[in-house]
């Protein structure tokens, strides 16, 4: 179970910098990676503080889980957040039901194609791995 918390742990830094990335460099392709409507307007954009607020929030998520690895800090309510991380993964994968996860109404733009092919499957992958790696350590 330790292989799958550095696992997780990775990703959770991959993603944070590519947040932070975007933050400093801006978005090469922002229909990419921002949700946009049935006529290609951004309907969601969190801008340059809202892409650092959600690297540092993956940074804290990735030492959640590098924590239960390395055991720095022993608290037994850290289970309880990990459990949380999950469900928030899921609840990501599952969307909105307009614009992002897998039950998304607006369907005919490239993020929601890339959404649905790449994001929101990381997602629910991530949550359950989280999910497997509370119940089964």
């Amino acid at each position: 179970m330790d292989v799958l918390a550095v696992i997780l742990s990775i990703v959770l830094i991959f993603l944070a910098v590519l947040h932070f990335y975007w933050s400093i460099f801006g978005i090469k392709d922002p229909s990419a990676v921002l949700p946009t409507n049935l006529k290609n307007n951004t309907v969601k954009s969190p801008g340059k503080f809202g892409a650092v607020l959600v690297g540092i929030l993956l940074l804290f998520f990735a030492f959640i889980f590098i924590n239960k690895v390395l055991e720095y800090v022993d608290y037994p309510w850290l289970n309880y957040v990990s459990l949380g991380i999950g469900f928030i993964f899921i609840i990501r994968a599952f969307g909105d039901f307009k614009y992002i996860g897998f039950f998304k109404t607006a369907k005919n733009s490239k993020f929601s194609a890339l959404d649905t092919r790449y994001y929101s499957p990381l997602c629910l992958l991530m949550g359950i791995l989280i999910l497997i790696l509370e119940f089964f350590n």
